[in-house]
């Protein structure tokens, strides 16, 4: 198992001056960015990929466009990346054709079925998103349809925990129960992050820093994941790692801090001393659960 951290220039500051040792860089697929990561250590790759829109086609979120699997196969060479990372993302109709849980799967399996060809199923992996911005009727439904959509195909899941939270708040559930619906078994990668509330600082730091009144606003209004872990998020980390260790959730071969990154938003909400304290803790945190080496 190993250790991952968002890159961030404060991040390669610590691991330069040996602060804090990551085992690897979480990059964007962005060439130029991958080139600077990688001066600071070995670099794997979380891709912008999205299915669920049941086109037959997986999306670059970040250009709107089908994805470009030349420019993916060479980032995934450079960096020794061992998964394409999708993330599943129904699209937020009112009510879907049929019932809702076969309407998820069969679009699910329309748009993975060109990725697993390409890569084999092994090296595909899912995420769950927080759904915030579905009906609660689709987004309750994810759940069942993210669990049959891998063990239909063989792929695994990428298991943000923090997204986890968040959809069922969305859906007024515990936790707990929804991460139960969730197919564990076929954990490959597990994120780990903060939640808060924005404060007054933070968004004026954020204004400053030339980021969108629209964004600043939305972050203030509802829970936002990607900051620093608070205790109660510490609490959880910890109780998803004893799962882990008693076996009935899989072993993932990466965990990942997702704290930190570049741009003006990120970098702005992006403490060195937070990285230089919670890097370490969640190493040694690691190592007391599951004997994670390094």
């Amino acid at each position: 198992m190993r250790l991952a951290v968002n890159y961030s220039r404060a991040l390669a500051e610590l691991v330069a001056a040996g602060q804090v040792v990551v085992d690897l860089l979480k990059c964007p697929a962005w060439p130029a960015l991958v080139v600077e990561a990688r001066r600071s250590g070995p670099v794997y790759i979380h891709f912008p990929l999205v299915i669920g829109q049941g086109t037959g086609q997986v999306v670059n979120s970040e250009t709107g466009q089908p994805a470009d699997w030349a420019g993916i196969e060479r980032l995934l060479a450079e960096t020794a990346t061992p998964f394409v990372n999708l993330h599943f993302r129904p699209p937020p109709v009112a009510e879907p054709s049929g019932a809702v849980e076969e309407w998820l799967v069969a679009n699910g399996l329309r748009d993975l079925a060109g990725v697993v060809a390409r890569f084999g199923a092994e090296r595909v992996i899912v995420e769950n998103l927080p759904g915030r911005n579905l009906p609660r009727a689709v987004a309750g439904a994810v759940p069942e349809a993210l669990s049959r959509l891998l063990r239909e195909t063989g792929c695994g899941l990428l298991l943000d925990l923090s997204h986890a939270r968040l959809a069922a708040m969305h859906l007024g559930e515990p936790v707990q129960d929804y991460l139960a619906r969730l197919p564990v078994e076929r954990l490959r990668e597990l994120h780990l992050t903060g939640i808060q509330h924005l404060g007054t600082e933070a968004a004026a730091a954020l204004r400053q820093a030339g980021v969108e009144e629209a964004t600043v606003q939305r972050w203030t209004r509802q829970p936002m994941d990607h900051l620093p872990l608070t205790e109660t998020d510490w609490a959880f980390v910890l109780w998803a790692l004893a799962w882990i260790r008693a076996g009935a959730w899989s072993r993932p071969s990466i965990v990942a801090l997702e704290y930190g990154g570049v741009g003006a938003l990120w970098e702005t909400l992006t403490d060195r001393a937070v990285l230089a304290t919670q890097v370490p803790r969640l190493r040694a945190d690691l190592q007391r659960a599951l004997g994670a080496s390094g």
